[in-house]
């Protein structure tokens, strides 16, 4: 409610410093044009009171319009690049398309270099399909080279059913922490799959204290597409200061 609050008072509302500045740099400004203040000031003083009522109303502008910048362009998470490179465990919703050339999983598995655990959670769909074959030939051909029983499946999950996904993420996640990794050490990809998928592996992490990312990109509004070459990955939520056993939970 505070952010939204802010938004709206930054778009809809001039500062009244900038109205009152603007309404004396504009009142001087006629009393030069017509000169009638010459008298009492001289000519020089006037303009050098218009010059800088002026100066003065420019900077209360471009401050504000900073700050308005600021406010209609939130930032929907945190940058979450630098984190992936300590994750030690991935739990990734995976979609049809997600063995597509280009998409999040090649990036996932080049950006975190010390991945010991894999969790991929989908639909039988997929699985029928091969991209479960084809991502985890990619697993097999990635630095990491995951041992068979460091990578698990969960691919009976219903698409349209948000519980599915919340209960495979809950086990995958459980299964991470019997084997000794620290929530902080953990994140969910939700960049594929169908959106109640998407909403139960959030319900499941959040409850964990594990941290989901997605890979974003910039939306360039006149193109009306993304920005070619902005995507990066970005945490929704974050828990963590770090990503490491004796990370300190964020309050607040």
């Amino acid at each position: 409610m505070r952010q939204t609050w802010r938004r709206l008072r930054r778009i809809m509302g001039v500062p009244s410093t900038l109205v009152v500045a603007a309404v004396g740099a504009f009142y001087l400004l006629i009393n030069a044009i017509t000169w009638q203040t010459a008298e009492s000031w001289g000519a020089s003083g006037v303009w050098t009171a218009t010059g800088i009522a002026f100066a003065l109303t420019l900077l209360l502008f471009v401050r504000w319009h900073r700050q308005v910048a600021a406010a209609i362009s939130p930032t929907l998470g945190r940058p979450g690049a630098d984190k992936l490179a300590d994750r030690r465990g991935a739990v990734v919703v995976v979609g049809l398309d997600s063995a597509e050339p280009g998409t999040t999983f090649l990036r996932l598995l080049g950006a975190a270099q010390q991945l010991e655990y894999l969790a991929l959670v989908t639909t039988p769909q997929a699985a029928s399909r091969g991209v479960l074959a084809a991502l985890l030939a990619q697993v097999g051909r990635a630095p990491q080279a995951l041992p068979h029983q460091q990578i698990r499946l969960w691919d009976q999950v219903n698409a349209e059913r948000m519980a599915d996904t919340e209960q495979a993420v809950t086990d995958a996640v459980e299964w991470m922490l019997r084997h000794g990794l620290h929530p902080s050490q953990l994140v969910v990809d939700v960049t594929k799959g169908r959106r109640p998928m998407q909403f139960g592996a959030l319900i499941a992490a959040e409850r964990a204290k594990v941290e989901v990312q997605y890979l974003a990109a910039e939306w360039h509004h006149l193109d009306d597409r993304p920005r070619p070459g902005s995507a990066e990955f970005t945490v929704v939520h974050t828990h963590w200061a770090t990503a490491a056993p004796d990370a300190e939970p964020i309050v607040g």
